[in-house]
């Protein structure tokens, strides 16, 4: 019949659209899929993720800033700081000394001397006025800032000393030395000839009466504060009477007479520290105290570690079981020097680490990673770790 075509000519055009559909099918599923799916499928590099580059790297599947990571179960800091002393120095010493003196008082002449001295009443303590009588006649008479302090006859010889009133003591003194009027004898001389003339006292040198140190608490580690501790051992002379006081950034946190070789501890409040450098003050009034092995011990609160989380398409698990791909874990430290130690945990996985290079790099078991969702913990080992920069690349 004229006008139909041949059925192979209708099977060879229905396979050919076929095929068209088929294709363009498939492109719209390349397409449409996720970038990381599509990377791992037709073997690109993913153009997200960031965080620096990887030699050979295909895909970024996670970049991240962990900063400072603590060990497991660690929640506290020590902030040890150098021993130091506290001390005052008590002496008997001169405040004023005279060779000689001579007064004399009779009906024709008045003769007095005055003895000029000056007192602090926060370093000097128990003044006496002491001489040595070489020749007299009559009663000797003392005044103290206005004050009679003695009058009394006094033979040749070292009499006991005359103790100054504190009572009657001013910054700047003035002794007043005079003899007694002869009276109706007029034709007498009283007189008195002094040497020797010595006032001396109990004088504190408080020098190193104060000590102070210093200890730095890190941003981070302020922030999980709880509470805080501070220990010294005072060591000290023993039956020590003086009171020792600690102040910490100004404010007092002790105040009391230590018990000599027992160690003290002390409850801090957070609201005592701050971050950054921190002042702890020592002082004394009186004695000598050493503060042994003082340190200052934070405590932190209990968090569970961090997990950090990645996704693997299911083309990439295809990919990395064909070994066509594989992950490559990078860890960027802040320091290149220091020996890090820790443990890589990937879904259950472990992977130890020791290194002092700046950044550590290791392949990821392809046993260990999970199609979707995985988790990554990073525990170290000895101490805090400052981790600038935690990826994972497809390569």
């Amino acid at each position: 019949m004229k006008g139909l075509r041949p059925k192979s000519a209708q099977s060879g055009s229905m396979a050919a659209i076929v095929i068209i559909i088929i294709a363009v099918m498939i492109i719209l599923y390349i397409l449409f899929i996720p970038l990381a799916d599509r990377a791992a499928l037709l073997g690109e590099d993913y153009p997200g993720g960031g965080g620096g580059s990887v030699s050979g790297v295909k895909t970024v599947l996670m970049a991240k800033t962990p900063g400072r990571l603590y060990p497991s179960g660690s929640n506290l800091v020590e902030h040890q700081m150098p021993s130091f002393l506290v001390f005052t120095v008590t002496n008997a010493n001169e405040l004023k000394h005279l060779d000689s003196l001579y007064i004399k008082n009779s009906a024709f002449s008045l003769k007095e001397a005055e003895v000029q001295f000056f007192y602090d009443e926060n370093t000097m303590e128990d003044l006496k006025l002491s001489f040595n009588v070489i020749s007299h006649e009559g009663r000797l008479k003392i005044s103290l800032n206005g004050y009679d302090l003695y009058e009394g006859e006094i033979n040749e010889g070292s009499p006991p000393p005359i103790t100054l009133p504190k009572e009657q003591l001013k910054p700047r003194n003035v002794l007043v030395l005079t003899t007694s009027s002869p009276g109706v004898f007029f034709w007498r001389i009283h007189e008195y000839s002094l040497e020797s003339v010595i006032i001396s006292g109990k004088v504190t040198d408080y020098t190193g009466a104060r000590s102070e140190q210093h200890f730095s608490i890190a941003d981070t580690e302020f922030e999980k504060l709880e509470k805080a501790q501070l220990d010294f051992l005072p060591d000290c002379p023993p039956r020590e009477t003086g009171q020792l006081q600690i102040l910490l950034n100004g404010r007092p946190v002790y105040t009391s007479f230590p018990d000599c070789g027992i160690k003290a501890t002390i409850e801090l409040s957070k609201d005592f520290l701050r971050p950054g450098d921190n002042a702890l003050v020592a002082l004394t009034s009186t004695g000598s105290f050493l503060l042994d092995a003082p340190k200052v011990t934070t405590f932190m609160k209990e968090e569970s570690q961090p997990v950090y989380y990645f996704t693997a398409p299911p083309a990439l698990i295809d990919a990395i079981y064909r070994g066509q791909r594989g992950l490559l874990l990078s860890m960027r430290f802040a320091d290149a020097s220091s020996v890090k130690r820790g443990t890589i945990i990937v879904n259950g996985f472990k992977n130890y680490f020791d290194t002092t290079d700046y950044v550590y790099q290791t392949p990821l078991d392809p046993d260990s990673v999970l199609e979707g969702s995985n988790g990554v913990k990073i525990i170290p080992l000895s101490g805090a770790l400052d981790v600038v920069e935690l990826r994972v690349d497809v390569i």
